[in-house]
Parts: structure tokens; C-alpha cells; sequence
């Protein structure tokens, strides 16, 4: 799973002094027109350079701040009806032999899953990255700890697991999905008896070592 770690601004406290500084997923209502402007003009900043999704900052009056609809994902769109139903939505790219699958699930969860990516930094150096998995999350969830790649609700179950192939599977609490850069896939998972945990099913080997011996083929 690739991890991002964001810091605080040096100049953090002379930006607050400006009344300046990031904004958060929802929109601040300003009591002072010159503000709201001030606002709305980091706000578009950020939209343009694709930090924020886009939303609407109202101005002096008003006590709600409307948000617009979510921003569409990235790719050609391979929602099925089953997947509509249980509120997940994907759309799937492709970069020559690179395919990256975007998805969106119920509680605001993101994954994003590739099979390989070249990423550049400003002093051109190449990073070369395969498997890579990226997911967001809003509170509740969180993950248990850095890096583990686990991510629980308030009351501690497990919401969204990052796999050991790289792929993701999430409990949208109307059936289980497992992401692959090759796309979105219901999947059978069993709970476990505190319900805080579950594991994904091998329905293809549902024995898996405890498969009974082969009682046609001759001993040797």
C-alpha cells in the first residue's frame, strides 16, 4: 500500500495571521464578505490544481455551505447494476500496460488500485511502482496503525483491508468487494465470532489444505 504523509506549512502561523492557510472537505461559512472573496479564491486555487474537489463557499448570511456533487472518477465507467445497488461506483484506465481501477464506496472510501506506475520527481528521477494501493477514508474510519492497512469503524470492525497481493476489499454493509486493478468483483466473506475481523473466501478452493486426498489416483 503506497503512503502519503502531509505536514503543516512552515509558515503556518503567519498563514492564519492572513486568514489563509488549506481548507477542509467542506466549505467555511464567512460572516464578512471580504473574507468569503478571500476564501473563495484559495478555494479555486486548489480545485484547479486538483487538491479539492469542487464545492461552493457561501458568503455573509448564509449558515450552510453547500457542497456540489462528488468529482467523477478517473477512467471509462464499469459500475454493474450489483454494484450500483450496494452504493459503489468504479471506473477503470489504462496507460499502455498500466490499468488503474478508481472506485468509490458507501461511508466515503476510496481505493485506487494499479498494477504498475513510473512516477517522476522534480529532479527526474524515475520511481518505478507496481501493486500499488492507495486508500482514503473519512472519520469514523481510521486505520488501526500506520501501515497496517486495516481500517475500522468507531466501534472497531474492520472496514477496509489492503491484501497481501495489493489488492482491496471493503464491507459496504451490503456484501463484500475486492479491487484489482483489473477491476471490482463481489466476493464471499466470513466474519469472525466478535465480528471485528473477517477473511475473504476461496470459493474456488473453499478447503483449501483441508481438501480430502484423491482416493482415485494410486498410492504410491
Amino acid at each position: 500500500m503506497a503512503n502519503a504523509e502531509f505536514h503543516e506549512p512552515v509558515n503556518a502561523p503567519e498563514s492564519q495571521q492572513n486568514r489563509f492557510g488549506s481548507l477542509s472537505d467542506y466549505a467555511m461559512v464567512r460572516h464578512n464578505v471580504q473574507f468569503a472573496q478571500t476564501d473563495k479564491h484559495s478555494n479555486d486555487s486548489l480545485v484547479g490544481n486538483g487538491m479539492l474537489p469542487t464545492f461552493e463557499i457561501k458568503d455573509g448570511g448564509s449558515q450552510q455551505a453547500q457542497l456540489k456533487a462528488p468529482r467523477p472518477l478517473k477512467g471509462t465507467d464499469i459500475t454493474t447494476k450489483e454494484m450500483k445497488d450496494s452504493g459503489v461506483s468504479a471506473a477503470q484506465e489504462k496507460d499502455g500496460d498500466t490499468k488503474t481501477t478508481n472506485a468509490r464506496y458507501p461511508g466515503g472510501v476510496e481505493v485506487s488500485t494499479s498494477n504498475g506506475k513510473t512516477l517522476k520527481d522534480p529532479d527526474g528521477y524515475e520511481i518505478k511502482v507496481s501493486n500499488m494501493s492507495m486508500v482514503q477514508v473519512k472519520p469514523p474510519l481510521h486505520e488501526t496503525k500506520p501501515g497496517s492497512g486495516v481500517y475500522v469503524d468507531e466501534k472497531g470492525r474492520a472496514m477496509v483491508k489492503v491484501n497481501r497481493d495489493g489488492t482491496v476489499t471493503v464491507d459496504t454493509g451490503k456484501g463484500f468487494y475486492t479491487q484489482s486493478p483489473d477491476g471490482v468483483k463481489q466476493v464471499s466473506a466470513l466474519r469472525s465470532r466478535n465480528g471485528k475481523d473477517f477473511e475473504v473466501l476461496n470459493t474456488d478452493d473453499p478447503l483449501g489444505n483441508l481438501r480430502p486426498p484423491d482416493l482415485s489416483k494410486p498410492r504410491r
